[in-house]
């Protein structure tokens, strides 16, 4: 859609005078900053990668300003609607229209025990949310990257099974609740004065809610295995989880799971991210990489563990 036809869409629902849109990035969806003559705003756009949680995530997100928890202000249409629906081309797109917020991205090194309270504070507020979420379970955070490596002929797939079993075993009765679901240090922003921000409900489910704290203390690089990345994942949850259980208390064995909510992070990314780029776009070798990566985490993970 050219500048001036979403201008023109924009103006037709919204009660606002729109004059200017600009790129701003595209990735998971695509994003604009849109400006009246005296306010700018945030414009998201959805891809149909999102399209069956889209309308939960924006949920989310209301009921959480309406509760005075700081996310970025959903702005409703002149239908008094969250978002527009708009059937194109390429398929069901959603807009969602949100304050602008002049922010960045939080050090959780520095701000460990910030995040902690807030993040205690979210999974506090969200107990009380009752509208629909959708069930992650071992379906989402193993069997989907299993079938992948199944359907690419990968020799090893077994090897990913096997220590995929033994860590659903060792979280299935782990209490479910709300989770962010990709709370990375670009999902919590420190505004200009101060302010913590939660962002982009998009993979919001009923979860594990510990998966969000291992997900935003995750000191491990990704790609390449790190011996330290243990270690200093376990200083930064220390710090966050004495301000979290002052709010949202946790279980024993919900602060033990940290290290299997990485294993599992690994596990449910991966096939994510394959989902999102297709699967030929990856060989054997990238999965080796990544089977290399996790029998290490498990050896490390049972050496400190005894």
């Amino acid at each position: 859609m050219e500048s001036f036809e979403m201008l023109t869409f924009l103006n037709e629902h919204y009660p606002i005078s729109f004059t200017n849109v600009e790129f701003f990035r595209d990735s998971g969806s695509t994003a604009y900053i849109v400006s009246s003559d005296n306010k700018k705003y945030f414009l998201k756009i959805t891809k149909s990668a999102f399209g069956d949680t889209i309308e939960s995530s924006v949920n989310v997100n209301v009921f959480l300003q309406n509760n005075d928890f700081p996310v970025p202000n959903v702005i409703f249409t002149t239908e008094g609607l969250p978002f527009v629906v708009s059937d194109t081309d390429i398929g069901i797109r959603h807009y969602i229209l949100y304050d602008y917020i002049e922010c960045s991205e939080i050090n959780v090194n520095e701000d460990a025990e910030e995040t902690g309270a807030l993040l205690g504070r979210l999974h506090q507020v969200m107990n009380g949310y009752q509208g629909d979420l959708v069930t992650h379970d071992k379906e989402f955070y193993i069997c989907r990257y299993i079938d992948i490596l199944r359907k690419k002929s990968y020799p090893k797939a077994a090897v990913f099974e096997e220590y995929g079993n033994e860590l659903w075993n060792k979280v299935k009765d782990l209490p479910l609740g709300f989770s962010h679901g990709d709370m990375y240090i670009g999902n919590i922003q420190r505004s200009h004065n101060g302010t913590l921000y939660i962002l982009d409900f998009d993979t919001s489910c009923k979860g594990f809610p510990v998966y969000d704290l291992a997900l935003i203390c995750n000191q491990t690089d990704y790609f390449e295995f790190q011996k330290d990345g243990y270690h200093k994942t376990s200083k930064v949850y220390e710090r966050l989880l004495y301000e979290y259980v002052k709010i949202n208390p946790l279980a024993e064995h919900e602060i033990n799971s940290l290290y299997d909510m990485i294993a599992l992070y690994h596990f449910a990314l991966q096939a994510t991210i394959i989902e999102f780029l297709g699967l030929d776009r990856f060989d054997h070798v990238f999965f080796d990489h990544q089977l290399d990566w996790l029998l290490k985490w498990k050896e490390q993970c049972e050496i400190f563990s005894v």
